[in-house]
């Protein structure tokens, strides 16, 4: 199921000025989260506010487990989901800065399997989803025609990857594609020499004390996981997780409201990547 339909709690970081008083911006935050929750049916959700690098408000709002009551708080673990990309895409600077990588390299440097559709493909365009890669279901359906699995490895994942045309030549549009920072997280394995976990652990949550981020084990007991939910017939239904991929560089990635506040300090104070390289990946493409 794509995420995109999923009912899961989520956790959400914000970063707008605000322009009134604290107090009284902190009641309006709250009618606002609770009149959305109850619109959009979302069970619980996690929110934190920083103004100016200082933290104002951080809240859990519901539950994060339903069958047993259980309340969201800023501990609570979310999937990220799509929000992984971000470590990815910091993951894959972090190289650069290093020589090991280069923004322009042909991702057939690196993935030298790949097909020769993708000769024109750079890291660059990986990272902008400017690949012109078919988005997740299109290019991973082969995979699951009976249903989503429980378990996809690497090879499986990067075979079905190679078999479906392009949707455009690289480089000539935007097109969100999942498929892209999976092949963005094998060329950070296939240069470091270390398991996608692995390096985001060693170089990014150990280092700055995210001791509640990791990358999704769904085996492993995590405590303080939030549960997903999904609406059927009108009514929340739990719903299975995600399927447990090898690589979960596109989506794979669980953390804390907390922990993200500690991510976005470290990005503005230059602990992640520089200041020139957080300059580039926030200028928008076209």
């Amino acid at each position: 199921m794509s995420p995109r339909r999923r009912r899961s709690l989520i956790a959400i970081l914000s970063l707008l000025p605000l322009a009134v008083a604290a107090p009284a911006r902190a009641d309006r935050i709250d009618d606002y989260i609770k009149a959305e929750m109850q619109k959009r049916r979302i069970p619980g959700l996690a929110l934190a506010v920083v103004r100016n690098g200082t933290v104002i408000k951080m809240q859990g709002y519901g539950l994060a487990n339903l069958d047993h009551g259980v309340p969201v708080t800023p501990d609570t673990v979310f999937e990220l989901a799509s929000v992984t990309k971000q470590f990815t895409a910091a993951a894959i600077m972090t190289l650069v800065e290093e020589g090991k990588v280069q923004l322009d390299d042909p991702i057939l440097w690196h993935l030298p399997k790949g097909p020769a559709t993708w000769k024109a493909m750079t890291v660059r365009h990986l990272l902008t989803h400017t690949a012109g890669l078919p988005g997740l279901e299109e290019n991973f359906k082969a995979l699951w025609p009976g249903g989503p699995r429980l378990y996809y490895s690497t090879a499986q994942l990067f075979n079905a990857a190679t078999k479906d045309p392009l949707s455009f030549p690289a480089g000539e549009r935007f097109q969100y594609s999942d498929v892209g920072y999976f092949l963005l997280g094998m060329i950070i394995e296939h240069v470091s020499g270390q398991r996608y976990a692995e390096f985001l652990d060693e170089r990014f949550f150990r280092p700055l004390g995210m001791t509640s981020t990791s990358v999704l084990d769904q085996w492993k007991i995590v405590k303080h996981r939030a549960a997903g939910y999904s609406i059927r017939d009108g009514q929340l239904v739990n719903i299975r997780r995600v399927a447990q991929a090898e690589l979960a560089s596109h989506f794979g990635v669980m953390s804390t409201v907390k922990d993200l506040v500690t991510w976005d300090a470290a990005l503005a104070a230059g602990r992640v990547v520089t200041a020139v390289s957080l300059a580039q990946m926030w200028h928008p493409r076209a």
